[in-house]
């Protein structure tokens, strides 16, 4: 009789046990769903009508996403177009920039037919990482990532480049001046908040004919002065 009591009294137990561990799992799952991943970059613009990129690789420098892209490069196809490159018009088509943003293009990894990496406006991106072209000034960019990133150091670039901007070395066609430059930076991606300010690395090819980016700035003049500062953070929301 002893031992079946104690058996009666030690089932209920555990079975409260069992209960309460799935409330709590319950309410840990629930709060985990609550936090979101943020990823915030503010950038001082000198100039208007820059086309602008911002990605994301892991430290290995394997792509991760897209973060921002301008509208005209992101949906307008700006990057791919049926006109002759270089040719301001060509039986009333515009040609296509392949100058514009050579790094993040090539570093996306898709071919969008004969190698261009520019999304067609049939192909736009969509408009959760897209803006029009920024003014001047301050420019604000908060992203979430759809999936939770795995914790860790990621590394962010930017780059930006802006048409008719020619120089004594760059000087290739009534538009297409200097190439685009880019900055990088790095966050850790974990529980704790994470701030960055971005430094320039060097340009993208004046053709757009790779994505590998050139060190040697002496020379790049004023496309260096596009971008003044760029201050990036991740937290959690």
């Amino acid at each position: 009789m002893h031992h079946s009591f104690a058996r009666k009294r030690i089932i209920p137990f555990f079975a409260f046990l069992l209960v309460m561990a799935v409330i709590l799992e319950n309410q840990s799952t629930a709060y985990a769903d609550k936090t979101t991943q943020v990823f915030s970059f503010k950038i001082a613009l000198a100039e208007k009508k820059c086309q602008m990129a911002i990605w994301l690789t892991n430290e290995q420098g394997g792509f991760v996403d897209t973060i921002y892209v301008t509208r005209k490069t992101a949906q307008k196809g700006l990057g791919n177009r049926k006109g002759k490159l270089d040719d301001k018009s060509w039986l009333g088509k515009k040609g296509a920039r392949l100058s514009v943003l050579p790094v993040w293009a090539y570093a996306r990894g898709v071919d969008y037919g004969s190698g261009n990496p520019y999304p067609p406006k049939k192909k736009p991106l969509p408009d959760a990482i897209t803006s029009a072209t920024p003014k001047a000034g301050e420019f604000i960019w908060t992203w979430k990532p759809e999936r939770p990133l795995v914790p860790g150091k990621y590394i962010y670039f930017v780059e930006i480049n802006r048409s008719f901007d020619q120089n004594k070395h760059h000087d290739y066609s009534h538009y297409r001046g200097q190439p685009s430059v880019v900055w990088k930076g790095s966050l850790i991606v974990g529980k704790d908040e994470s701030k960055n300010e971005a430094v320039i690395v060097g340009h993208g090819s004046p053709n757009g004919e790779d994505g590998r980016i050139e060190s040697d700035m002496s020379t790049i003049t004023t496309a260096q002065k596009d971008i003044k500062k760029i201050k990036a953070l991740f937290h959690l929301q």
